[in-house]
């Protein structure tokens, strides 16, 4: 399993006027258009919305196949995109997960409880 930091966060951008919260590198708020966007972390739990088996990776991810992508609902209201840990119990539609690592767009997440 992937060695997780005792509390790994997610960077993410939010508005000082708004509190919208954005993953994306934008430049204004999506929701009003502010430019008063700064730097902020959450944590990284949430649901699993959606989920596949990447059996044929492009070459890159080659070494790494086969992999579970899942689609997380986080607790803080985003939705992201990341990868299964290799050891974690299987994804399920709604399983409960847990932020392992972030790293640049390499999210990992293992799953800590089924529906």
């Amino acid at each position: 399993m992937t060695s997780p930091s005792s509390n790994p966060s997610l960077p993410v951008l939010r508005c000082a006027r708004c509190g919208q919260l954005d993953l994306r590198g934008r430049t204004v708020c999506s929701a009003c258009l502010s430019d008063q966007l700064e730097a902020f972390e959450i944590q990284g739990q949430g649901r699993v919305a959606s989920y596949t088996t990447i059996r044929r990776a492009p070459t890159q991810f080659r070494d790494r196949a086969p992999y579970e992508v899942v689609v997380v609902d986080l607790d803080a209201g985003l939705r992201i995109t990341g990868r299964l840990d290799p050891d974690s119990q299987p994804a399920s539609m709604g399983a409960q997960v847990t932020l392992v690592s972030a790293s640049g767009a390499d999210t990992v997440f293992t799953v800590r409880a089924h529906p």
